[in-house]
């Protein structure tokens, strides 16, 4: 039971981070900086939700898996998830900078957002190795 609920909140804070980062990016692309004190409190959220995933796919991983000797496929969505966290951390920095900084330095991590967030589906839904 424990791990099913861990589950439903792992999944439920995936949803979130990726609707707040996708719909926070769209909103500021289309308002400019006149939304940008209202998005810089989104971030909050985004940061904070990101956290929840790490945190609940982390004890996941030791309650289901035996973490650390689970599967190889956890083992690489840790190491994308350290990376996205470094990425989210700097993401957040750039937030309380204005919006001509955030804008030239979250610009450089969308690919990277986009091509980890999709890593990490994959190896969740099809646990490759």
């Amino acid at each position: 039971m424990f791990a099913e609920a861990l589950l439903a909140l792992h999944i439920t804070g995936v949803v979130g981070w990726g609707g707040l980062t996708m719909g926070g990016y769209y909103v500021l692309k289309s308002c400019g900086g006149g939304c940008y004190g209202r998005y810089r409190r989104l971030v909050y959220l985004q940061f904070a939700s990101a956290l929840a995933v790490f945190a609940t796919g982390l004890t996941l991983a030791v309650v289901r898996y035996g973490f650390p000797k689970s599967p190889l496929w956890i083992h690489a969505a840790l190491g994308i998830a350290m990376i996205i966290g470094v990425v989210e951390l700097i993401h957040l920095w750039a937030a309380g900078r204005g919006l001509d900084r955030y804008e030239k330095y979250v610009r450089v991590f969308i690919p990277l957002w986009s091509a980890g967030y999709l890593a990490m589906i994959y190896l969740m839904v099809f646990k490759p190795f």
